[in-house]
Order: structure tokens, then C-alpha cells, then sequence
């Protein structure tokens, strides 16, 4: 305990010191990217130029053309261009019309404050990051290095206490109602940690981005199957009722492939690693009525099934005479705390990793694409600690099933035209995703009741092999 202490002060007291070194353009206000986001807030406000104009800028950031446009009369060339067009082929067409048509827009690219900015690539990059921020993320983006750690011990806390709750009551719970632990894990609790993600993809895809919600379902599969799954086991054997999980896992694979088939372009098969396909919205409300039938009959099964890994502790049979209402509402305020505090704490350890200068490249890879499946990762480590591993492998199995009905299947029948699945979801996250699933489900049929730590390194190998080859061919996993 002390060496924890010794090890926290030492930390804290770093970031005292960095916090009067580091140099950063956060926090001046009179930087040049503040002036910018300042002077064209309303412009930059607007979806289609969140969506567009950060790319655009990280384009002139990393490609050639840099060293060209910082030569050229730049009020000139963003005033017509076609002449851009004329000097590079390596600009997106949709940020060409975009600046064509949009009187805001070209009035950032007219603006001498931006056009100073374009002469420094830092500049560029902070520009295009902040555009994109969400709404937390850019609120902070000016705040001192130690209110933002204060927010991350806060946040750090919270988590763990509220995981801690979580899985005391989903265990009460699973004693009151009579069911095991894993189908709690796989309905209740997993609908609790997915409903944010699923809120934010359907939100998204209602405002015009709906590849959004289409890759966070597909990349939270991977990561909570590979990393999670794989760091519980890792830590002690997940014990589990074989004939319950095996079920449960069954669904869980025909829910994957289920989702690669309906978004397969079955009119031209021949175009589908180069145009993808489309998630319809028919389709996803046949996902939804699946989703409740899921629930059912899990409910069904485990109603027909003694869960022999499971033992009633004196204090579970105590809970058995507390009010079933009572641990539902303790249980749902446990799920939300978890969930607010993961959705808290990323971007602001996301903004912590930036002003100490941590690479794009290492917190993309890292807390973005990480940040969506953290309320999983927390309540998986701490259902394991507390020796409740059927919790954690039903809670796992549960989110993959959800992330296609519920996030994918909500999202797509809230949309029109559906979730577009672009050539590389084919080629790469599909494949992917059903290999990790299908490596799991092998896992299940041949380790009997536990999932050891064995299989454990498999799976962590398998989810980091997969991080790798989508960097190695830029395959974006959220």
C-alpha cells in the first residue's frame, strides 16, 4: 500500500512540474488556432464541415503538397480551386466542392489568421483535431493540467466503485430472480453498457454520419472479445456453465456473420471490396424484434439450466429478501456511473496524452479506439477479482450480441438509407470480427468450464495482430 502512495505522489508531482514546462498551444488564447475557431465558430459547427474539413487538413498536413502551398499566394489559390485541383490530385473531392459551395468555409480560407496558421503543421493538426473533438473534449481543451488530473483520479475512482457496485448487485440480482450470473451478465447489464454507444451511433447516423455506428459496433467486437475477454481470463480462469455459454456463444457468432450477410451487396458481389454494401433499415428492424427475442430466450434458458459453477454465498441468500426493485434501481445507477465516468475520463486523458506530447498515432491506437468498450473492461476485470467469472464472460457474450441488434440494428432503422459498409469493412473488420468470434466460440467447446489463461493469451495475441495489420493497411477500427 505504501509503495502505491509513494508511486501516486511521485506521479502527481510530476505533472506539477511538466504543467509549468510543456509547450503547448493549449491554453493561449490568443493562439491562432483559437482565433480561427473563434472568429468561424457557426461554420464549424456544421456536420458536413466536421466531416470533411479535418481530413482535408490533415491531407495538407502529411502530403507533399505542403511544401507548395507555403510558396503560393494562398488567398489566391483557395479563392479558385480549380487551380488546387490543377497543382494536386491528392485533395478530396468532396472537400473541393465543399469549399466551392460553401460560403463559410471559404470565408476560414480567406481569413489571414488561418492562412498564418497553414504555415505551421502543428498548427494544421491541433486545427483539425479540435474540429473534430466532441463536445467535452473541445470544452477542455484550454483547462490547466491539474484540474485535469484531479478529473482523472475522480474518474479513476468512480469507475471502481461503480464496477464495484455493478457486479455486487447484477449478483444479487442473479440470486432474487433465480437466473445465473452470466445471463444477467448477457442481458441487464450489457444492455446498460451499450445504450450510450448505441444513443451516440443512432444520433449520428440521424445527423448524416452513419458509418459511424456501423464501425463502432464492428470494432467493440473485436476489442471486447480479443482484449477483454482476453485480459479477464488472464488474470484467473473465467468459470462459466458450459451449456449456458455455449448457447449464449452460439447466438453470439450467428449474430456476426448475421451482420456480414445483411450488409453484403447480394445485386453485385463482384463490387463488394471495392463499394461495400449497406445495412438497410428493413433490416434493422428485423435486428430489433431479434434483440428481444435474444432476451427471451435467454431468459428461457437459463430458467431450464442449474448453473453448477455458481455456489450461493450466506450474504447472496441474505439479498434474496431485499426488494427486487431496490437492486434493479441500485444496479441501473451502478451501470451509469460507470458509463458516465468512462465517457469523462477518456477525452480527458486523451487531452492529458496531448499536451505531453504523445503521438497521434499512439492515442488513436490506444484511448479512441479503446474508449467505447471501457464500462465493458472495468466491470469484466472486477467481476473477476470478485470471483464472479460467469458475470464477465456473459457480459462480454452479451455486448457482442448487442452491438449488432442493438447498436447496429437501432441505428440502422433510424436511418433512411441505412449504415453504409464501406469495401474495407470486406476486406478487413468483417473478417476479422468473425475469426476472433469463431476463435472464442472454439474456446468455449473446448475448455469445459473455465476459460483459462492459455486461451486467454490466445485471444489478447489474436486482438493485438488485429491492431497491427489495420494500422500496417490504415483501416480505422472505430
Amino acid at each position: 500500500m505504501k509503495k502505491r502512495t509513494h508511486v501516486s505522489c511521485i506521479i502527481i508531482l510530476f505533472c506539477i512540474l511538466q504543467s509549468f514546462v510543456i509547450d503547448s498551444t493549449f491554453g493561449q488564447d490568443d493562439s491562432l488556432v483559437e482565433k480561427v475557431l473563434e472568429n468561424h465558430k457557426e461554420t464549424l459547427k456544421q456536420k458536413k464541415v466536421k466531416n470533411v474539413l479535418p481530413d482535408a487538413l490533415k491531407e495538407f498536413k502529411e502530403s507533399e503538397i505542403h511544401a507548395v502551398l507555403i510558396q503560393k499566394d494562398l488567398t489566391q489559390l483557395f479563392a479558385n480551386p480549380e487551380d488546387l485541383e490543377e497543382i494536386t490530385d491528392e485533395i478530396d473531392e468532396e472537400f473541393i466542392t465543399l469549399l466551392k459551395e460553401d460560403n463559410g468555409v471559404q470565408a476560414i480560407f480567406n481569413d489571414a489568421d488561418f492562412l498564418s496558421l497553414m504555415q505551421d503543421k502543428d498548427a494544421i493538426a491541433e486545427l483539425a483535431r479540435l474540429i473534430k473533438a466532441d463536445w467535452l473534449e473541445f470544452r477542455i481543451r484550454n483547462v490547466h493540467i491539474l484540474p485535469l488530473l484531479l478529473i482523472v483520479v475522480v474518474c479513476l475512482l468512480a469507475l471502481g466503485k461503480g464496477a464495484d457496485w455493478l457486479v455486487d448487485e447484477a449478483v444479487v440480482l442473479s440470486s432474487q430472480w433465480g437466473l445465473g450470473k452470466a445471463v444477467i451478465g448477457a442481458t441487464i447489464v450489457s444492455i446498460g453498457t451499450t445504450t450510450p454507444e448505441a444513443a451516440v451511433s443512432v444520433l449520428s447516423a440521424i445527423q448524416g454520419e452513419p458509418g459511424l455506428a456501423l464501425g463502432n459496433a464492428v470494432g467493440s467486437i473485436i476489442c471486447d472479445t480479443g482484449l477483454i475477454l482476453g485480459l479477464a481470463s488472464l488474470i484467473a480462469p473465467l468459470s462459466f456453465n458450459r451449456e449456458l455459454a455455449s448457447r449464449l456463444s452460439n447466438v453470439q457468432v450467428s449474430a456476426g456473420i448475421l451482420l456480414v450477410l445483411a450488409c453484403f451487396p447480394w445485386s453485385s458481389p463482384v463490387k463488394v471490396f471495392t463499394q461495400g454494401g449497406t445495412l438497410y433499415q428493413g433490416i434493422g428492424i428485423v435486428f430489433v424484434v431479434l434483440l428481444g427475442l435474444y432476451i427471451w430466450q435467454s431468459i428461457r434458458w437459463a430458467g431450464s439450466i442449474t448453473s453448477e459453477s455458481e455456489t450461493v454465498t450466506d450474504e447472496e441468500t441474505e439479498h434474496k429478501r431485499s426488494s427486487t426493485f431496490v437492486t434493479l434501481l441500485k444496479l441501473i445507477g451502478s451501470i451509469a456511473i460507470v458509463v458516465v465516468s468512462a465517457q469523462i475520463l477518456i477525452p480527458t486523458v486523451k487531452t492529458l496524452a496531448i499536451r505531453f506530447n504523445v503521438p497521434e498515432e499512439i492515442v488513436a491506437a490506444t484511448l479512441v479506439a479503446f474508449g467505447t468498450s471501457l464500462p465493458e473492461l472495468v466491470t469484466a476485470i472486477t467481476a473477476v477479482r470478485r470471483g464472479h467469472g460467469e458475470l464477465a464472460v456473459g457480459n462480454i457474450i452479451g455486448a457482442d450480441i448487442l452491438n449488432v441488434l442493438f447498436v447496429a440494428g437501432v441505428s440502422a432503422a433510424a436511418t433512411p438509407n441505412g449504415l453504409q459498409a464501406s469495401g474495407k469493412f470486406f476486406q478487413f473488420l468483417f473478417p476479422a470480427m468473425v475469426i476472433i468470434l469463431i476463435v472464442f466460440r472454439i474456446g468455449v467447446f473446448v475448455s469445459g468450464s473455465q476459460l483459462k489463461r492459455p486461451f486467454g493469451v490466445v485471444l489478447v495475441a489474436i486482438y493485438i495482430l488485429v491492431t497491427v495489420l489495420s494500422y500496417i493497411f490504415s483501416v480505422d477500427m472505430h
